[in-house]
């Protein structure tokens, strides 16, 4: 698998584990994980000492977002991320919606995002399937 850079931002540790886990298996080792928004925002806004600190983890090509999530919930996460991706070097990283959510309103609102190329539901991804997932989000640049 590419060795790609990969943040989860999700507030259930067991979806985190379960999705780390899907991408060791799939050979991801760079993951990073937050577990709301809020600190996955910051942790993007630190970009020169996250940078510095944490090379081989950032910046991330792929964002995996939860939808519900307290403080700062998914779309609040996408609305900031919106403005600041072109600040700082985001522009070649890409969000997969991962969440519980089935509602047809939740995904076409994430979709109307352009860096929203993905929206996954939990329970319904196969390690195969986040593979493709994985291969049509990433850049041949990002190998």
């Amino acid at each position: 698998m590419k060795n790609i850079n990969v943040l989860i931002v999700d507030d259930s540790e067991l979806d985190r584990y379960i999705l780390r886990r899907q991408l060791t298996a799939l050979g991801v080792q760079n993951i990073e994980e937050k577990d709301d928004g809020s600190s996955a925002l910051a942790y993007l806004k630190d970009y020169d000492r996250n940078y510095l600190l944490f090379p081989d983890k950032f910046p991330p090509v792929i964002i995996f977002l939860d939808i519900n999530m307290p403080k700062v919930n998914g779309f609040d996460f996408l609305e900031e991320f919106a403005k600041i991706r072109k600040q700082f070097d985001f522009r070649s990283c890409v969000v997969a919606m991962y969440s519980s959510s089935e509602r047809s309103e939740d995904k076409e609102r994430a979709l109307k995002y352009e860096f929203v190329s993905r929206y996954l539901v939990k329970g319904e991804m196969t390690e195969s399937f986040l593979n493709e997932t994985i291969q049509a989000l990433v850049k041949p640049s990002s190998n």
